[in-house]
């Protein structure tokens, strides 16, 4: 019975290999598109989970800072809706600004949205954004509740 279970994993190394597909490519992943012609052209995706870990890709906005803070974090709680989640789901948050002075300056905005149940985060200052209006990008995930 060992001799068979070791072809087999054995085989199916083989092919996968001949094949060019790897164990990594066999991850499950869902992926969620905002606007799926203009994250294809970007290359990236919007948001993906795999099991029950929600990664959101980086979220901006136009405008102040306030409003960009106000519509990142709003768009992220949209998208954390679809999976049955809220903010409070989120345990890591990463902020790039270009200004964290600003950044701080309207933070009270963006500690409202999460009510006191704060995610680890990280805060970094850089010199600019994929677009130069924009001042903000907040980039999150998420541990999802079980399936039901």
């Amino acid at each position: 019975m060992m001799y068979k279970l070791a072809l087999f994993t054995f085989i199916t190394a083989l092919l996968l290999h001949s094949t060019g597909v790897s164990a990594q490519d066999t991850i499950p992943k869902q992926k969620y598109h905002q606007n799926k012609p203009l994250e294809y052209q970007l290359g990236y995706t919007h948001a993906v989970k795999t099991g029950n870990t929600l990664y959101i890709s980086g979220t901006t906005g136009t405008g102040t800072m306030a409003e960009q803070l106000q519509y990142i974090m709003e768009d992220i709680q949209g998208t954390l809706q679809r999976y049955n989640a809220s903010l409070k789901n989120v345990v890591k948050e990463t902020v790039y600004t270009t200004n964290i002075d600003s950044f701080m300056a309207a933070q009270r905005i963006h500690r409202a949205y999460y009510q006191g149940d704060y995610p680890a985060s990280t805060w970094v200052e850089v010199k600019r954004l994929y677009l130069p209006q924009f001042l903000v990008e907040i980039e999150v995930v998420a541990v999802l509740p079980p399936e039901q």
